[in-house]
């Protein structure tokens, strides 16, 4: 028997309301991942940063990150990986930069975070953190399912 997962209508990452100052609140922020079966929940943190976490390994979640740029034409800016933490800023043709922190939390959990003062433009974030959702469900990459 196949796992048939719904498509991603939306991103948990609408944790990126939060950072774009927008009070929302934990209930509507967690339930779009749930509703749509993807194994994502989001927070803020305080300061307009935001949080999510996903049930996905932590190369799996860099690697759709990359292809999700890729998809979008965003220009890879910056690179930095240090040890379970990898950083990457993203740019568009305008120059407005998008940068996230991938973070090993566990084996089967990964931390995916954005920060306002470091992200000019939230909504290409926004749209950046549904195609990594897309990029990971495409591959099979959630570990869980959450939507059977």
């Amino acid at each position: 028997m196949s796992i048939v997962r719904p498509r991603l209508p939306l991103l948990a990452l609408a944790l990126v309301l939060v950072a774009g100052g927008c009070a929302v609140p934990a209930a509507s922020v967690i339930s779009p991942a749930l509703s749509s079966g993807v194994p994502v929940v989001a927070q803020g943190s305080g300061g307009g940063q935001a949080d999510s976490f996903w049930v996905a390994r932590y190369d799996d979640v860099v690697q759709a990150a990359l292809r999700a740029a890729e998809t979008l034409s965003l220009d890879l800016e910056e690179k930095l990986v240090e040890d379970d933490r990898t950083t990457l800023r993203f740019a568009d043709s305008k120059s407005k930069e998008v940068e996230l922190v991938i973070e090993l939390r566990t084996a089967t959990v990964t931390r995916v975070g954005f920060d306002p003062k470091q992200t000019v433009s939230v909504g290409m974030a926004r749209l950046l953190g549904q195609q990594m959702a897309h990029e990971l469900d495409d591959a099979g990459a959630f570990l869980v399912d959450w939507g059977e």
